[in-house]
């Protein structure tokens, strides 16, 4: 796959134009960079909450988990009712099987092994609070990608370029894991962790 640009310049424009300034109720480095490209001031106040859900669907877990780090910011001595916040989420989904950070290499060696050659879909929960109705809209997106066939080289290298720790699938699309996928259907951004198309429909 060849490299792609971490923000289109059409959503760019779009998401300056709807929202210039953004709460984020995430710690992850990945959602902060892409809305950072795509030219929005982020404020980042990450959530410390325990993650609790019921839900088995993908596309409804992850939905529940972005609404609770929304809910916990809104319910934060930090919440500013003038600001448009967001709370995500994402997974990803193989084997009927939900998989999130990898514990150590060896945890994200046997992730990157079993999309070796396959496809899988990557799920996003997003949660937008929006000051002009104060209201909540909570929603998913998924992606599918296609791994080409890796050799255990492959695999080891990919591993400690450092990239999967931290990464829900245990890779960075954005970063060096675009050279060990052949396709991708859907949002490149709901890749990499938050789907701006969906945020922007909601804004617009």
């Amino acid at each position: 796959m060849k490299e792609c640009p971490i923000v289109d310049p059409q959503l760019e424009q779009k998401l300056k134009e709807v929202c210039p300034k953004i709460v984020l109720a995430s710690q992850s480095p990945n959602r902060r960079s892409v809305l950072e490209h795509a030219g929005l001031t982020v404020i980042a106040k990450p959530q410390d909450i325990v993650e609790v859900c019921n839900e088995t669907e993908p596309a409804k877990v992850v939905m529940s988990l972005s609404r609770q780090k929304l809910d916990s910011y809104l319910k934060s001595a930090d919440f500013d009712p003038s600001l448009v916040a967001v709370g995500i989420d994402t997974l990803v989904f193989l084997d009927g099987k939900l998989m999130g950070k990898p514990k150590d290499k060896s945890h994200a060696y046997s992730m990157i092994r079993a999309f070796s050659g396959r496809w899988h879909e990557v799920y996003s929960g997003l949660s937008v609070y929006q000051p002009k109705t104060q209201e909540v809209t909570t929603l998913s997106d998924v992606s599918r990608v296609r791994f080409a066939e890796l050799s255990e080289q492959q695999i080891t290298w990919y591993v400690e370029t450092g990239d999967p720790m931290g990464a829900a699938g245990s890779y960075k699309i954005q970063s060096n894991g675009y050279k060990i996928i052949e396709e991708i259907q859907g949002s490149f951004s709901n890749i990499i962790g938050i789907p701006l198309e969906r945020l922007i429909e909601k804004l617009s």
